[in-house]
């Protein structure tokens, strides 16, 4: 009895540490050397898997074979639409991508279901949890969507309107697999293609 209850605290603390390890891992925030001047870096650490030009208010990307249609407050368009997508190996922090003041910011919630296997993938679309945020400043406004993936549970966001964020500075966090779509003005010059890896704060999207 002594033998197997020895084994059993064993086992559990070395599923305690690997989770620790997990977390820590997870969590992590590596110091990143933030590129100076007129350019737009990633917000996120991940692969651009589309990129779109959109000339209405109203943006649609997809995730996990859903399409997730949202309107981006305080910007005009057209657009040029960057969608990043971030796996487990990535950062899962988010960084400004310029020197800019948070004019908008708005959160939506989420069910966190797979829509394969919903009857309505429309409204599921538009349930998917996602978090809006436009940075501007005297040059140009950029907008930057945080996407929970379907196993994600929370988007988190660390700042509110009027907060002042300098490039690069980490805003936010989401769980899990998820997307960052960043939004740029259609007079950026993009720098980035789909197929690009980018890091997060060092990679050069754009240029103004």
């Amino acid at each position: 009895m002594k033998k197997i209850l020895h084994i059993s605290i064993s086992i559990l603390a070395i599923i305690a540490l690997l989770l620790i390890v997990f977390i820590t891992y997870f969590n992590r925030t590596p110091d990143r050397t933030i590129p100076e001047g007129n350019v737009i870096v990633s917000p996120a650490n991940g692969e651009v898997i589309h990129i779109e030009s959109v000339n209405d208010q109203k943006i649609s990307f997809f995730k996990n074979d859903v399409e997730n249609t949202l309107n981006i407050n305080d910007m005009q368009p057209p657009y040029t639409v960057v969608v990043i997508e971030l796996d487990l190996k990535d950062i899962h922090a988010q960084r400004s991508p310029i020197n800019g003041t948070i004019l908008y910011q708005e959160h939506m919630d989420g069910e966190h279901r797979n829509a394969l296997f919903s009857e309505n993938v429309e409204y599921l679309a538009r349930v998917n949890e996602k978090n809006v945020i436009v940075f501007g400043n005297d040059d140009l406004r950029v907008g930057a969507v945080q996407v929970a993936g379907i196993a994600a549970r929370r988007i988190q966001s660390f700042v509110e309107i009027d907060d002042v964020l300098s490039k690069g500075d980490i805003y936010g966090r989401i769980l899990l697999g998820s997307q960052v779509v960043l939004v740029l003005p259609k007079d950026t010059t993009l720098k980035s293609r789909v197929g690009d890896v980018l890091i997060d704060g060092e990679s050069i999207v754009a240029t103004y």
